[in-house]
């Protein structure tokens, strides 16, 4: 083994370390023993000259010094074992896609897909989906592409964009039978709101209504009967008759076709935000994020 390629395995064991939190865990991954891993970190950290992980008898976690190493080394392997497979010969797609999404997208949209895209490629390709409404971190989540509803901010990702996904305010025909309809924004104050929660502060959502006269989109911020931290809780909560909710398309779309669900104030539907699969820009791109990209971008046109 000369030197360069030593280092290459011990950067290895460290990754394998800190996705599992374990010595032992890594081990199994990797073929080896907890010892070897735990030596391997150790001359790590003696020849960078900072603490990794910091170390209980029952865990190991990354230590800030760990974690910025982390993220770094993580990314480097990636590439090279991208850069490797494509010298090989395996342009076609294969091997693991990591996907993270919102949580009522992924249900109602992303996870009906990913049989067809398996299927198209015989197996060949192994998806894991995660949803969840947190922004996922690209290597701490150690996840491959994202679903993003907004507008991407982020210089480092590239985005290609699917379709646009407007809120729409619903509720049931039993609610709007007993509470009647509301004809303008301002009546919201008279009836039952359901609220979601935002992850980032905690706080419910603001609803938004198109712009007015002077061009400024209104938003009204309600005092809901009932708070949700998922949308397809609110989702329940409407279709069981307990009161409005403001939700984007894609959750509402099934139970406004079927009657479940009536929409209300559409005269006042905000503008439309996009729906946009993102990837990092600064590392090479496997041919499964290639093609489940193609893929998405094609069904959203069909």
């Amino acid at each position: 083994m000369n030197e360069a390629s030593g280092k290459l395995d011990t950067v290895e064991m460290f990754c394998a370390a800190a996705r599992a939190g374990s010595f032992t865990a890594a081990a199994t991954v990797l073929g080896t023993t907890p010892s070897a891993i735990s030596k391997a970190v150790r001359r790590l950290e003696d020849r960078l000259g900072v603490k990794l992980f910091a170390r209980t008898t029952r865990a190991i976690r990354l230590t800030d010094d760990g974690q910025a190493y982390y993220r770094t080394c993580s990314q480097a392997l990636e590439n090279i074992h991208d850069i490797e497979r494509s010298l090989t010969g395996h342009r076609l797609p294969r091997g693991e896609l990591r996907i993270s999404a919102p949580a009522s997208y992924g249900i109602k949209r992303l996870i009906p897909l990913v049989p067809r895209y398996v299927a198209r490629h015989h197996g060949q390709v192994k998806v894991t989906v995660s949803v969840s409404n947190a922004v996922a971190d690209f290597v701490m989540d150690d996840v491959d592409m994202a679903i993003r509803i907004g507008e991407v901010a982020d210089s480092r990702l590239v985005a290609r964009p699917l379709h646009p996904a407007s809120p729409r305010i619903v509720a049931s025909p039993a609610y709007l039978r007993r509470h009647g309809t509301p004809a303008t924004p301002e009546d919201m104050a008279n009836h039952a709101c359901l609220g979601l929660i935002m992850p980032d502060s905690g706080r419910a959502m603001p609803w938004t209504f198109a712009p007015s006269a002077d061009g400024m989109a209104t938003q009204v911020r309600l005092q809901p009967a009932m708070n949700f931290d998922h949308p397809l809780g609110t989702l329940a909560a409407a279709l069981s008759d307990a009161g409005l909710a403001q939700l984007l398309d894609f959750t509402v779309e099934d139970d406004l076709r079927s009657g479940r669900l009536v929409e209300v104030l559409a005269a006042w539907r905000p503008p439309a935000q996009p729906v946009s699969v993102v990837w990092p820009g600064n590392r090479h791109v496997p041919a499964t994020v290639r093609s489940f990209v193609d893929f998405l971008v094609d069904t959203a046109h069909a």
